[in-house]
């Protein structure tokens, strides 16, 4: 009898408990519709879990005609409204979108429990690959013009773009990048305090990624200054200084980084599945109660 009533004690307290919610966030040229395979995979993997994608505008016109700054603003409103995350949710931002989920958790202080960003572009990108995404008549503006105010105020790709030649440039001009990751001489502290309410900081990049250049963007790694170089973190003032908390979360066993083997474009679809459900989805198994 006392089995009994324990067991259907532990079926309770089972049934009753909820998945932590989660929130996907599209990359560049795209739209919310580009992370439906996933999300299937995740409502087929965790079984009644709330995922929602948010679409920024129109989705593909505006992933590169918003610059970053309305990009997260639009982004925070959709989830302060969403009644179903404000106990907390599981946040993911692929491509472009890495940083739209950053900058939206270190601005709007979000109640993020995991981080999560595939092939993302946390220092910036820099080189022709990436380019080839926009339409052609934008690739001659950011090449030449990328830290002028009119390019910094129309296309999202030049609120990332960080030459070596020009950190200067790029820390004082640069509308997005530098801000959230606090390289400016007056730090926001508050970014560094939500980053470090994290419970873990996940990201990846792929080793044969064809997009993003230096594909190591997507783990925190950019080029070194007036290089092509690959700075590690331990030669980065990003993780020397501590400026969001990247070596405090290391520290406290929170960061993680994954290595995949796909094209970027493929990094949220079929190829990368196997991936993704051996590395990614633990981060999601985690419930409110």
């Amino acid at each position: 009898m006392i089995r009994l009533v324990f067991l259907l004690f532990i079926t309770t307290v089972i049934s009753s408990s909820v998945y932590r919610p989660i929130v996907l966030m599209h990359g560049i040229i795209a739209s919310a519709h580009d992370m439906d395979e996933l999300a299937g995979w995740l409502r087929t993997s965790f079984p009644g879990i709330y995922v929602t994608s948010i679409e920024i505008g129109n989705g593909v016109e505006d992933s590169f005609l918003w610059p970053l700054e309305k990009q997260v603003e639009h982004f925070c409103r959709h989830v302060l409204a969403d009644e179903h995350l404000r106990q907390g949710f599981n946040l993911l931002g692929y491509s472009q979108g890495s940083i739209i989920a950053r900058g939206a958790l270190e601005r709007c202080s979000l109640p993020v429990h995991n981080l999560i960003t595939l092939s993302g572009v946390h220092q910036g990108v820099f080189g022709v690959p990436y380019l080839i995404m926009l339409p052609a008549q934008f690739r001659e503006l950011i090449t030449k013009y990328a830290y002028e105010k009119p390019v910094q105020n129309t296309i999202s790709a030049a609120n990332y773009w960080r030459d070596p030649d020009r950190l200067k440039k790029y820390t004082s001009e640069c509308h997005f990048l530098p801000d959230i990751n606090n390289e400016h001489e007056v730090r926001n502290e508050t970014y560094r305090a939500n980053m470090l309410k994290l419970n873990a900081f996940v990201m990846t990049y792929s080793d044969i990624d064809e997009i993003v250049a230096p594909r190591h963007s997507g783990v925190f790694m950019g080029y070194a200054p007036n290089s092509l170089h690959v700075e590690t973190w331990n030669n980065s003032r990003q993780f020397t200084e501590d400026l969001i908390g990247l070596r405090t979360l290391f520290e406290q066993g929170k960061l993680y980084t994954f290595t995949s083997h796909v094209k970027h474009q493929d990094v949220p679809h079929k190829p990368n599945k196997d991936f993704l459900m051996k590395n990614i989805f633990p981060f999601f198994n985690n419930t409110l109660s």
